[in-house]
């Protein structure tokens, strides 16, 4: 298993608790236990949270697996610093409310799990 692996998993649980704790702060902050209510803040930090909790499990375990098949580490490395900078430019568009950062942000999150399936399956057959 390459090194890589572990930078990427250890970067990911970095922005998974910051998004955490940012999620629970605005929510202690505006009052509201459970929903969103109005508060487009709020609403905002929920999703940049939750959209990074749908995409990032997928593609940490799809990672592990091309990385114990193919010992790639210089693909582990590209692959994993590329869906990291995504969900860093996803994440920053819900805040700053920048619709580019956005697209850029599920462009490259979608790129490394497409490529991860891609490579998958070139290897198994």
């Amino acid at each position: 298993m390459c090194n890589n692996i572990y930078y990427v998993t250890i970067t990911l649980l970095f922005l998974f608790i910051g998004l955490s704790f940012n999620a629970a702060y605005t929510r202690r902050k505006s009052g509201l236990a459970v929903g969103e209510g109005q508060n487009e803040k709020l609403i905002r930090a929920v999703r940049a949270h939750g959209n990074f909790s749908e995409f990032t499990p997928m593609f940490l375990i799809s990672l592990v697996i091309v990385d114990q098949l193919s010992k790639n580490c210089d693909y582990v490395a590209c692959l994993g610093s590329i869906f990291v900078l995504g969900r860093v430019s996803h994440a920053l568009s819900m805040f700053l409310k920048k619709g580019i950062l956005r697209v850029i942000g599920m462009v490259m999150t979608m790129i490394p799990l497409v490529s991860n399936l891609v490579y998958l399956i070139i290897l198994i057959v």
